[in-house]
């Protein structure tokens, strides 16, 4: 069944009011770490921390001979991941290994919006380095934009957040061309602001 004008507009009005709360807040973080992001020279060291720690391999990852088969060393990296992990905090949305069998080391690198951990373990001594990185809040803020280092779910999100975006200013268009009042400075509006993109492009090849 065809739906009447009135129906399609309501339809409109409802999704344009909807996808506006569903992106509010996080339009509102998505803009101000746009304008962070554009602005580089910004820094704030605000929550970074360093820290660098020698810790004692525990007895139930001792090994007596380094694992040769990938499939060992898969299992054990992911073992060693799981120790840092319950008890050292080591989190990451993306993580790696290398054995080195020649100087019986293994490193791991976990990688993380704004920071990053490290770590080198020598099966000689036992001993492991950890080393952990956080270049602050804003740092986080700004590697969140750009979904560096967060991981499938946060992809996701940004992009639902992007069709949530246009939906609403769509919609936003159609209601505005359904007033008569409004149609007219609307459509002006929104000519001289692509106008005004292309220009300041064009403007800013020649500066």
């Amino acid at each position: 069944m065809k739906a009447s004008p009135f129906n399609l507009q309501r339809l409109m009005r409802t999704l344009h009011t909807y996808s506006a709360m569903w992106v509010l807040l996080l339009l509102v973080f998505f803009s101000i770490t746009g304008i962070t992001l554009n602005h580089p020279n910004w820094q704030s060291q605000w929550g970074s921390s360093q820290q660098l720690q020698v810790l004692s391999l525990p007895a139930a990852l001792q090994l007596a001979e380094l694992p040769e088969e990938p499939e060992q060393q898969h299992w054990y990296a992911q073992e060693l991941r799981h120790w840092l992990l319950q008890h050292h905090g080591v989190q990451a949305t993306e993580w790696r290994y290398q054995f080195d069998a020649d100087d019986a080391v293994l490193e791991l690198e976990f990688k993380r919006p704004a920071g990053y951990a490290m770590v080198v373990l020598d099966f000689d001594s036992g001993e492991l380095e950890l080393e952990q990185v956080f270049a602050g809040y804003l740092a986080l803020a700004n590697d969140l934009h750009k979904g560096r280092d967060a991981g499938g779910l946060w992809s996701w999100l940004i992009d639902i957040t992007a069709i949530s975006c246009l939906v609403f200013a769509l919609t936003g268009f159609y209601l505005l061309l359904k007033s008569q009042s409004m149609r007219a400075i609307g459509n002006t509006l929104a000519l001289l602001g692509g106008m005004a993109g292309i220009l300041i492009y064009l403007m800013s090849l020649h500066i």
